[in-house]
């Protein structure tokens, strides 16, 4: 099947790597402290409020997104122990089934970008092996998200537990994963320069 993505680095031919930025490392402090207790949970989210602080003051905020990581982590970490068959959105790349709606999501993502760092992303149309795909409704990601920066752990492993059953919110923002081998078939960036 035909899918899309856009990326800075992906060339016309090759295959897609799974989790590429390796972002796990960011990930799994949370993990573990949520294994250990809610509480040790917590502790850590405020530790990372206060390195955020200490960051933002320095401007040094780019990775200091602590409330970003520890969603992730949460999420991981309901995906490993609830639903492991599940892609986990730490190994996997995220793609359109739209070409619009992956244009759209360019502007989103890169749109207050220079113009030079926008030329450096491509659109590639994307051969992926059928039924390789979950849909996951995103506002869900988001809603556990805010849930973390209220320290509201209970509703943030609801919402993570809702989004790897597949299920989704009033108003879905659906994303698609697959950790299966894909190919960037064909570069189509000029659609995002029209």
């Amino acid at each position: 099947m035909i899918v899309y993505h856009y990326s800075p680095t992906l060339k016309e031919g090759e295959y897609l790597e799974p989790g590429h930025e390796k972002y796990g490392d960011l990930c799994e402090p949370f993990m573990k402290g949520l294994a250990l207790s809610r509480d040790c949970f917590v502790g850590m989210l405020l530790s990372g409020q206060y390195t955020y602080a200490v960051m933002d003051r320095s401007k040094l905020r780019y990775w200091a997104n602590y409330a970003k990581w520890a969603t992730e982590g949460l999420f991981e970490f309901v995906r490993s122990q609830e639903y492991p068959e599940a892609v986990s959105r730490l190994h996997c790349n995220y793609f359109c089934v739209d070409v619009a709606e992956c244009v759209r999501m360019f502007w989103e993502d890169w749109g207050e970008e220079e113009p030079e760092d926008q030329e450096k992303v491509h659109l590639f149309e994307v051969e992926l092996p059928a039924d390789s795909l979950e849909k996951r409704d995103c506002s869900l990601f988001d809603a556990a998200y805010d849930a973390i920066e209220k320290q509201d752990i209970e509703e943030a492993l609801a919402l993570a537990r809702r989004y790897f059953a597949g299920e989704h919110g009033e108003v879905p923002a659906w994303e698609y994963l697959s950790a299966a081998q894909a190919r960037a078939v064909k570069d189509i960036s000029h659609l995002l320069r029209e």
